[in-house]
């Protein structure tokens, strides 16, 4: 029997957006709220197909599946990063809930976007503000400044016409090898990584976006990208219960409507070889059955590379739908023939008419749910956000060691202060506003803004400028499970050449190990604006440090570590 999920939640909007009641859709949604055994009657097979996929979208993708979204065959969509402005992205989803309002049963379109905050996996060309991500967050200790983070990120995602937010990433990053979670985890504490999930479930609902937890059972302790291969953990079912697991349970205890799957292996649960998205006894047995989740579950993408080796998309579509999958998440592969695929499944019985019915309420449940409301964007200086920011910055920066007692930084005015930085290009902005914020405070700055692997021309031009100036201050980058070696080798480099010098880990933290030369080191947990203007304020004393190491790094320096100085 397909049981009903009778969530007393009404519309808020009849806007173009939300159909009302009176309207096809909004009989349709009415319906789903009673019992998904009325999805059956009211929607046609083609129509509950399309209900259940979401592909990565902009607006020339949007233009291929027009016909699509305009007879219902596609039900959602996830923005593509950095494709849009906020003017840009009020136009495109207007136009899209415009078509699927069109569409023969009138069902809006749900949007959803991949906005954790932070310094990866955001949307930096909508002007919403870039708060420090989830392990800063951790460092900075406060449930109430991560519940309103995650609050105000909504409000400004909801005003842009957005219904799900793929966040909070509430794995526990125990493995410091990890490639693909690190700094978008709280931290190391299972128990602190709980309270904050439950902070930013809360944070979310309260500005009016759904939230969706990741990625189930937990992502934390790989060593491998799910994005390039299958990842397993081999641990034993207490160790699981005991770590991962405790994050899901406090998003579900509060209110957490969607929770994303990992493309990892995970025996001890009954994975088998298989990723968890393929498996009932994780999805229906684990998640649905212990843990007691009554939303809708979320594929990872269906195109990564962990589950597409072997099969096709439309396969993988097929078999995450069938352990227990509700919405199926599409990235760069061609919608169409997933959409036929999955399709032919249905009519030829392999997917039970039944189940689909029972995934598509769900969904459209969640379509009851959301009514963007239209609310200004405005620029930094006005941003509600921007008070926040600083707080929660200023607050999880990190002084980790301070051996010579250089901070802050006494730099006469005839000293030169020699800056080397080595972001990812995509930080280029960010590390350029650093320096503008050192000049500001001391005029004989001169800065070097060099690749996360500079060349060796690069780093002789890093070493001439560290020999020649009084204070160092250098930036270490790490992002996956280990940095290039030429970065190493430079950043040893230059603590060497200056007993005033200052190691900056402005990503990952788990680079400090390879610097025990550094006697001064600072952790910002990602080169964002924010952490980087908290780091300026740090050097030269406008802050005293706050911020707790949120995972170990060596036996020495252990997860929960104040600043000691000396």
């Amino acid at each position: 029997m397909i049981r009903s999920l009778s969530l007393a939640v009404s519309l808020l909007s009849a806007s173009p957006a939300h159909a009302a009641d009176g309207a096809p859709g909004g009989a349709v949604l009415e319906g789903a709220r009673r019992s998904p055994l009325a999805v059956e009657g009211a929607l046609s097979i083609e129509a509950m197909a399309g209900q259940v996929f979401a592909v990565v979208i902009d607006t020339e993708i949007a233009g291929r599946y027009e016909s699509y979204i305009r007879s219902g065959r596609l039900g959602g969509g996830m923005l593509r990063w950095d494709r849009f402005t906020a003017d840009e992205l009020k136009r495109f989803t207007g136009r899209l809930q415009e078509w699927s309002a069109g569409a023969p049963d009138g069902i809006p379109f749900l949007v959803s976007v991949d906005h954790e905050g932070g310094p990866l996996f955001t949307q930096k060309t909508l002007g919403a503000t870039i708060f420090p991500g989830n392990m800063a967050l951790g460092a900075a200790g406060s449930e109430d400044l991560a519940e309103a983070a995650a609050e105000q990120s909504a409000r400004e995602l909801r005003s842009l016409g957005i219904h799900v937010d793929f966040a909070p990433a509430v794995d526990v990053n125990s493995n410091r090898k990890n490639p693909i979670i690190g700094v978008r985890s709280f931290g190391e504490d299972p128990r602190l990584v709980a309270r904050f999930a439950a902070a930013a479930v809360r944070g979310y609902l309260k500005g009016g976006v759904l939230p969706a937890a990741k990625h189930f059972p937990g992502h934390g302790d790989t060593d491998t990208d799910s994005h390039t291969g299958l990842p397993r953990i081999g641990k034993r079912l207490s160790r699981l219960e005991a770590v991962e697991l405790p994050p899901f349970r406090a998003a579900i205890s509060a209110g957490v409507p969607l929770i994303m799957t990992a493309h990892i292996s995970v025996p001890a649960l009954g994975t088998g070889a298989l990723p968890a998205t393929f498996s009932p006894e994780v999805l229906e047995g684990w998640l649905r059955g212990r843990l007691g989740f009554p939303g809708v579950i979320v594929s990872d993408s269906l195109d990564m590379g962990a589950i597409t080796k072997d099969q096709t998309v439309a396969e993988a579509a097929i078999r995450s739908f069938l352990a227990g999958c509700d919405l199926l998440l599409i990235g760069k592969a061609d919608y169409p023939p997933v959409y036929e695929g999955f399709l032919k499944a249905v009519r030829d019985g392999r997917v039970p008419k039944e189940r689909l019915a029972a995934s598509v309420g769900r969904i459209l449940e969640l379509k009851r749910r959301t009514a963007p409301a239209p609310l200004a964007l405005g620029g930094a200086a006005s941003d509600p956000g921007a008070p926040l920011i600083r707080r929660i910055a200023d607050a999880s920066v990190t002084l980790l060691r301070d051996e010579a007692s250089l901070i802050p930084l006494s730099l006469r005015e005839e000293e030169t202060l020699a800056v080397v930085l080595m972001p990812s290009p995509r930080f280029k902005a960010e590390a350029e506003s650093f320096v503008r914020e050192l000049v500001r405070r001391h005029a004989r700055t001169e800065a070097l803004i060099l690749p996360p692997a500079p060349a060796e021309g690069d780093a002789a031009r890093a070493e001439a400028a560290a020999r020649k100036a009084d204070a160092l201050v250098v930036g270490s980058y790490l992002w996956g499970s280990e940095p290039p070696k030429a970065q190493r080798e430079l950043v040893r480099s230059l603590l060497k050449l200056r007993r005033r010098a200052v190691l900056l880990s402005l990503m990952n933290p788990y680079d400090v190990p390879l610097y025990p030369g550094a006697g001064t080191v600072a952790l910002l947990y990602g080169p964002t604006e924010a952490a980087l203007g908290a780091a300026a304020r740090l050097l030269f004393g406008e802050i005293r440090p706050q911020g707790r190491l949120p995972v170990s790094l060596s036996r020495r320096l252990r997860a929960g570590r104040p600043f000691r100085g000396r």
